[in-house]
């Protein structure tokens, strides 16, 4: 089969208001060409380990993946550090996976097996991943695919970007507030983070586990733009003299 014109999938691609939507519109368009029949999409854009959206699986994969195989995914290892890397950001599951992981349940109790992820970048940040999965009879995703997946993956990043536009348009306004992002949860470990604490010790202090508060402090690094403790004190310190604080 020939490499379809990127621009055809335009017009299925278009209409989604929403990261669900997306994902839908993005299993319908790209079934046909990849001979995936479910789909997986994280939406990563507000940071953190990403809102997960499973098309066309059984209800109770979304819970069984959030607790207990996004910890231990190589998918998300690799979208959380070689994807950041200079490469073109598509990957099959049989290559991220060690040779000696067991089998997954989630996919095999449904049927599939294997996984093609394409990440979908914002300038150079991940805001978002697809992953397209194919039943066990249909064999694994070859190096055709990934040409395919190259080839429509500048689409996909500008009808995502279209999303979160939409999205942030619908929200209302927060001013300038650069907590305004940050969950109660969050708001709350970046301020003990700016006042000097560990992770360790924060971690103490609200009884939960170093691992929580790693992956918070990621989320909100994320969310405020900053690069480091130091710029998260600075711009915790900046909101706080401009509110008339000490």
């Amino acid at each position: 089969m020939p490499i379809p014109d990127p621009s055809a999938l335009a017009p299925d691609l278009s209409p989604p208001a929403t990261p669900a939507a997306f994902a839908e519109a993005a299993l319908r368009s790209l079934r046909p060409v990849f001979g995936a029949s479910r789909a997986v999409f994280s939406d990563r854009h507000s940071g953190g380990l990403g809102r997960m959206h499973f098309v066309n699986w059984p209800s109770w994969c979304k819970a069984h993946y959030c607790a207990e195989v996004r910890a231990r995914d190589p998918i998300r290892t690799w979208l959380d550090g070689a994807a950041h890397a200079e490469d073109h950001g598509v990957a099959r599951l049989s290559e991220l996976r060690r040779a000696a992981l067991p089998d997954e349940p989630l996919l095999t109790d449904c049927g599939a097996a294997f996984v093609l992820t394409l990440a979908l970048r914002d300038r150079r940040r991940i805001v978002g991943a697809l992953s397209l999965v194919r039943d066990a009879g249909r064999g694994d995703f070859d190096e055709r695919d990934r040409v395919l997946a190259l080839s429509l993956r500048p689409l996909l990043e500008m009808a995502f970007g279209g999303v979160t536009t939409r999205c942030a348009a619908a929200e209302p306004s927060t001013g300038d507030d650069p907590l305004h992002a940050l969950t109660k949860r969050e708001s709350e470990v970046a301020r003990l983070a700016a006042a000097g604490h560990s992770n360790k010790a924060i971690a103490r202090m609200l009884d939960i586990s170093p691992w929580t508060i790693k992956n918070q402090m990621r989320a909100v690094l994320d969310k405020t733009g900053t690069r480091n403790r130091t710029e998260l004190s600075a711009l915790l310190g900046s909101r706080s003299r401009a509110n008339g604080g000490s």
